[in-house]
Protein backbone atom coordinates (compact mmCIF):
# COMPACT_ATOMS: atom_id res chain seq x y z
CA UNK A 1 0.00 0.00 0.00
CA UNK A 2 2.80 2.03 0.59
CA UNK A 3 4.45 1.48 -2.43
CA UNK A 4 1.46 2.18 -4.32
CA UNK A 5 0.42 5.56 -2.41
CA UNK A 6 3.90 6.98 -2.84
CA UNK A 7 4.69 5.61 -6.60
CA UNK A 8 0.87 7.70 -7.72
CA UNK A 9 1.70 10.61 -5.67
CA UNK A 10 5.05 10.25 -7.47
CA UNK A 11 3.74 10.18 -10.60
CA UNK A 12 1.19 12.78 -10.55
CA UNK A 13 3.73 15.17 -9.20
CA UNK A 14 6.46 14.61 -11.73
CA UNK A 15 3.82 15.03 -14.51
CA UNK A 16 2.14 18.22 -13.01
CA UNK A 17 5.85 19.53 -12.49
CA UNK A 18 6.20 18.74 -16.23
CA UNK A 19 3.38 20.90 -17.52
CA UNK A 20 4.15 23.66 -15.77
CA UNK A 21 7.70 24.18 -16.03
CA UNK A 22 8.82 20.96 -18.28
CA UNK A 23 9.12 23.19 -21.55
CA UNK A 24 11.23 26.20 -19.79
CA UNK A 25 13.60 23.83 -17.71
CA UNK A 26 14.75 22.11 -20.79
CA UNK A 27 14.80 25.33 -23.04
CA UNK A 28 16.97 26.60 -20.31
CA UNK A 29 19.60 23.72 -20.90
CA UNK A 30 19.29 23.38 -24.64
CA UNK A 31 17.83 20.64 -24.86
CA UNK A 32 15.37 19.21 -27.52
CA UNK A 33 12.37 16.99 -27.12
CA UNK A 34 13.61 14.82 -29.86
CA UNK A 35 17.11 14.37 -27.69
CA UNK A 36 15.45 13.68 -24.28
CA UNK A 37 12.95 11.61 -25.94
CA UNK A 38 16.52 9.43 -27.19
CA UNK A 39 17.86 9.33 -24.06
CA UNK A 40 14.91 8.26 -22.02
CA UNK A 41 14.49 5.68 -24.99
CA UNK A 42 18.23 4.65 -24.05
CA UNK A 43 17.31 4.06 -20.40
CA UNK A 44 13.69 2.51 -20.88
CA UNK A 45 15.94 0.03 -22.58
CA UNK A 46 18.08 -0.49 -20.28
CA UNK A 47 15.98 -1.13 -17.67
CA UNK A 48 14.25 -3.63 -20.02
CA UNK A 49 17.40 -5.51 -20.69
CA UNK A 50 17.57 -5.80 -16.62
CA UNK A 51 14.08 -7.16 -16.23
CA UNK A 52 14.74 -9.96 -19.23
CA UNK A 53 18.03 -10.91 -18.13
CA UNK A 54 17.78 -10.97 -14.41
CA UNK A 55 19.69 -8.56 -12.09
CA UNK A 56 23.49 -9.17 -12.33
CA UNK A 57 25.36 -10.51 -9.42
CA UNK A 58 22.32 -9.92 -7.03
CA UNK A 59 20.79 -12.40 -4.94
CA UNK A 60 16.90 -12.68 -5.34
CA UNK A 61 14.82 -11.22 -2.54
CA UNK A 62 12.66 -14.06 -0.42
CA UNK A 63 9.01 -13.19 -2.25
CA UNK A 64 7.53 -12.19 1.03
CA UNK A 65 10.36 -10.13 2.64
CA UNK A 66 8.70 -6.45 3.68
CA UNK A 67 10.44 -3.27 2.63
CA UNK A 68 10.95 -0.74 5.16
CA UNK A 69 9.55 2.49 5.01
CA UNK A 70 12.54 4.21 3.69
CA UNK A 71 13.45 1.53 1.00
CA UNK A 72 9.36 1.07 -0.22
CA UNK A 73 9.64 5.00 -0.63
CA UNK A 74 13.02 4.76 -2.65
CA UNK A 75 11.62 1.55 -4.61
CA UNK A 76 8.09 3.64 -5.26
CA UNK A 77 9.93 6.35 -6.48
CA UNK A 78 12.77 5.11 -8.47
CA UNK A 79 12.31 3.05 -10.62
CA UNK A 80 8.63 2.69 -10.65
CA UNK A 81 7.04 6.06 -10.66
CA UNK A 82 10.28 7.45 -12.63
CA UNK A 83 11.41 6.33 -15.38
CA UNK A 84 8.81 3.46 -15.60
CA UNK A 85 5.63 4.63 -15.33
CA UNK A 86 6.22 8.71 -15.87
CA UNK A 87 8.79 8.38 -17.87
CA UNK A 88 10.69 10.44 -21.23
CA UNK A 89 7.61 9.44 -23.41
CA UNK A 90 4.85 10.46 -20.94
CA UNK A 91 6.88 13.79 -20.28
CA UNK A 92 7.93 14.63 -23.11
CA UNK A 93 4.08 13.84 -24.12
CA UNK A 94 3.11 16.63 -21.35
CA UNK A 95 5.42 18.87 -22.23
CA UNK A 96 4.51 19.02 -26.17
CA UNK A 97 1.26 19.10 -25.45
CA UNK A 98 1.79 22.09 -23.05
CA UNK A 99 3.91 24.18 -25.19
CA UNK A 100 1.59 23.59 -28.10
CA UNK A 101 -2.08 23.46 -27.02
CA UNK A 102 -4.82 21.28 -29.01
CA UNK A 103 -4.30 23.63 -32.30
CA UNK A 104 -0.92 24.35 -32.14
CA UNK A 105 -0.50 27.78 -31.09
CA UNK A 106 0.10 27.48 -26.98
CA UNK A 107 -2.05 26.76 -24.73
CA UNK A 108 -5.02 28.45 -22.59
CA UNK A 109 -5.61 27.94 -18.68
CA UNK A 110 -8.54 26.16 -20.09
CA UNK A 111 -5.94 23.66 -21.40
CA UNK A 112 -3.47 24.04 -18.86
CA UNK A 113 -6.68 22.61 -16.67
CA UNK A 114 -7.73 20.49 -18.63
CA UNK A 115 -4.31 18.32 -18.92
CA UNK A 116 -3.94 19.29 -15.05
CA UNK A 117 -7.47 16.50 -14.97
CA UNK A 118 -5.93 14.03 -17.33
CA UNK A 119 -2.71 13.67 -14.88
CA UNK A 120 -4.77 13.30 -11.55
CA UNK A 121 -6.81 10.21 -13.71
CA UNK A 122 -3.78 8.89 -14.44
CA UNK A 123 -2.13 9.16 -10.91
CA UNK A 124 -5.69 7.85 -9.86
CA UNK A 125 -5.68 4.41 -11.99
CA UNK A 126 -1.77 4.03 -11.10
CA UNK A 127 -2.55 3.79 -7.91
CA UNK A 128 -5.86 1.32 -8.66
CA UNK A 129 -3.34 -0.22 -10.71
CA UNK A 130 -0.60 -0.81 -8.16
CA UNK A 131 -2.94 -1.84 -5.13
CA UNK A 132 -4.12 -4.98 -7.02
CA UNK A 133 -0.53 -5.49 -7.75
CA UNK A 134 -0.12 -7.96 -4.78
CA UNK A 135 -3.20 -10.19 -4.90
CA UNK A 136 -1.80 -10.77 -8.49
CA UNK A 137 1.60 -11.26 -7.53
CA UNK A 138 0.16 -13.81 -5.22
CA UNK A 139 -2.01 -15.39 -7.78
CA UNK A 140 0.98 -15.71 -10.84
CA UNK A 141 3.62 -17.12 -7.92
CA UNK A 142 7.35 -17.00 -8.33
CA UNK A 143 7.50 -18.60 -11.42
CA UNK A 144 4.41 -16.41 -13.08
CA UNK A 145 6.40 -13.34 -11.88
CA UNK A 146 9.73 -14.39 -13.73
CA UNK A 147 7.73 -14.98 -17.22
CA UNK A 148 5.49 -12.18 -16.86
CA UNK A 149 8.86 -10.03 -16.11
CA UNK A 150 10.61 -11.15 -18.72
CA UNK A 151 8.28 -10.65 -21.51
CA UNK A 152 6.88 -7.61 -20.07
CA UNK A 153 11.11 -6.50 -20.45
CA UNK A 154 10.68 -8.26 -24.16
CA UNK A 155 7.75 -5.64 -24.72
CA UNK A 156 9.39 -2.38 -22.57
CA UNK A 157 12.15 -3.05 -25.03
CA UNK A 158 10.59 -2.88 -28.46
CA UNK A 159 8.82 0.61 -26.48
CA UNK A 160 12.20 1.49 -25.77
CA UNK A 161 13.29 1.24 -29.33
CA UNK A 162 10.59 3.16 -30.71
CA UNK A 163 11.15 5.65 -28.83
CA UNK A 164 14.57 5.92 -29.77
CA UNK A 165 13.35 5.78 -33.41
CA UNK A 166 10.25 8.90 -32.51
CA UNK A 167 13.78 10.78 -31.03
CA UNK A 168 15.75 10.21 -33.72
CA UNK A 169 13.05 11.51 -36.50
CA UNK A 170 12.65 14.49 -34.12
CA UNK A 171 16.44 15.06 -34.61
CA UNK A 172 16.59 14.23 -38.06
CA UNK A 173 13.65 14.51 -40.19
CA UNK A 174 15.35 12.67 -43.29
CA UNK A 175 14.98 9.20 -41.13
CA UNK A 176 10.92 9.29 -41.59
CA UNK A 177 11.03 8.70 -45.29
Amino acid sequence: MRVARTAAVGVTTILIFSLVIGHALLELFGISIGAFTVAGGILIFLIAVQMVLGPAGAAKPAQNAALDDADARRFALVPLAIPLLAGPGAISTVIVYASKGPRGNGCTPLDYAILAGIILVVGGATWSALRVADPLRRLLGETGIDVSTRVSGILIAAIAVEMVYDGLVRLFPALSG
